[in-house]
């Protein structure tokens, strides 16, 4: 696929931080896909990877033994995200307004 077939592709975005973002995307095949822009690096999820995904976040916030000043790192099946506390905060921000 061109450039110029990907800019056809219709995009909503769902939530936006100063470096953060996530945005939905209806792919040529009508299935629905959802991208988190963590500065350099986007994750691109299915729908039954974003609702896993959603599901990992909310109890990673709600984990009531992280101390306010810990990095956080969440493990995936493909790879680690490591959050400084404040890309952290941030982080849990973006997430709350999903």
């Amino acid at each position: 696929m061109n450039n110029g077939e990907m800019s056809d592709i219709p995009t909503e975005t769902l939530a936006e931080t100063e470096n953060y973002s996530v945005w939905s995307s209806v792919e040529p095949d009508g299935e629905k896909t959802y991208h988190v822009e963590l500065g350099p690096v986007t994750v691109h999820f299915f729908e039954e990877e974003w609702a896993e995904f959603m599901e990992l976040i909310r109890e990673a916030i709600s984990d009531d033994d992280v101390e306010a000043s810990d990095d956080i790192e969440i493990e995936l099946d493909w790879g680690s995200l490591y959050f400084a506390r404040d890309e952290w905060d941030e982080f849990t921000k973006l997430f709350a307004a999903l």
